[in-house]
Order: C-alpha cells, then structure tokens, then sequence
C-alpha cells in the first residue's frame, strides 16, 4: 500500500507517464472531494505560486511585459498576490468544473458521481500544476510549455472519462469535446477577470506611486 507522501509523488507521475493504466486504479480507490482537494488539488496548486513568485517576484523574468515602464521585477508582494488569486481561482474552477462534469455525465451515459467528477478534473489537471512550476523561468518558451500541457490534459480528460464515469467508448469523444468548451467559456471569462484586476494592480499602483511622489 502507499503511502501517503509517496502516493502524491507517484501518482503524479503515473497519471503523467501511464495514466491509462493509473486511471483504473484511482477508479477504484475510495476518496472525498475534500481528500481529492487537500491530498492532492491544492498541494499542486502550490507549484505555480512557488514558479511565479521566484521568477517573477524574486528574478523578474517575464516582469518586463507585465510591470509598467519596462520594471525589471514587480517585487515578491505582487508576484505573491497575483498567484494567490490564481492558485484560488483555479481551485475554484476545479471546483466548478467538477460540478459540471458530474451534471452532463448522464447526458452521454455515464454515471453521476461528485467524487468520480471530481477524481477526474483533479488528476486530470496535473500537467497544468507542472508546468506552472516550470514555464515561468522559460521566458517565451514557457508559452508553448503551458500549452503542450493544456494539450495533455485534454488528453488525459480523455483517457479518463470512460473508466472514471463509466461512460461507454463510443459517448467519450463528445463527453470530452463538452467538456472543453465549457471549460473554454469559463477561462475566457476568469481571464477577463484577472486582466482586470492586474491593470487595476500595476496601472493603479503607478498612478499613486507618481501621485505620491508630486
């Protein structure tokens, strides 16, 4: 049996290097939302805080495109405080996309079950959490890194839903194809937020900072 430090490293890495295999085992395994989050969604969602906060806090690569005036490094309080608001969007967008998985699984078939839905978008999810601890220190090449993620869980969305929710082969590729385009919808719709909020930040703070120093 695994332990349980040890099953979040290798699950990690199964679900990433074998997740057909790996998905029939977490099929099986009995599990909570509130384990699927606190043994492994938000231990994971911690990855990108540290990548953000050293890289572009602490190293202010990438700060350049962000920060107004070209500044070399948007500080650790910022870098901090945009990747807290992603890390609890994002666990709230695990969240919520859980819930919608669970509510369409009948549509094509396949079992409705939190937990299963939950397993599913959770496990699924790993390459994102990687890649946010990596692609921050890549400059442009960190772009295609978080993309080929984006690509992979798509993948593994895929590779999932059959043994996870039981639908039957021939209703996963639609299940799937749903499930991208309402995830689509609500990033568009989270990124617009989080523009929002980051000119609000840098531009905002400028204008005190210069109305300060007049």
């Amino acid at each position: 049996m695994r332990g349980k430090q040890m099953s979040l490293v290798d699950r990690a890495k199964n679900i990433l290097l074998n997740p057909k295999a790996e998905w029939e085992i977490i099929a099986k395994e009995p599990a909570t939302v509130g384990s699927l989050f606190t043994g492994y969604a938000i231990p994971l969602s911690v990855l990108p805080i540290i990548g953000s906060v050293i890289a572009l806090g602490l190293l202010g690569i990438g700060a350049g495109s962000l920060a107004p005036m070209g500044v070399a490094s948007v500080g650790v309080g910022i870098a901090a405080g945009m990747a807290a608001v992603g890390f609890v969007i994002g666990l709230v967008m695990l969240y919520v996309m859980s819930l919608i998985v669970n509510a369409v699984s009948p549509s094509f078939n396949g079992k409705s079950d939190i937990v299963s839905a939950t397993k599913l978008m959770a496990y699924a999810s790993t390459p994102s959490w990687i890649a946010g601890l990596i692609s921050p220190f890549l400059g442009p090449v960190g772009g295609l890194v978080s993309l080929a993620a984006i690509a992979y869980v798509v993948y593994l969305i895929y590779t999932g839903i059959g043994p996870i929710m039981e639908a039957p082969a021939e209703k996963v590729a639609g299940f799937t194809v749903v499930i991208i385009l309402i995830y689509i919808v609500l990033s568009a719709v989270l990124t617009m937020f989080i523009g929002g909020m980051l000119i609000a930040t840098f531009f905002g703070g400028a204008m005190m900072a210069g109305a300060a120093s007049m």
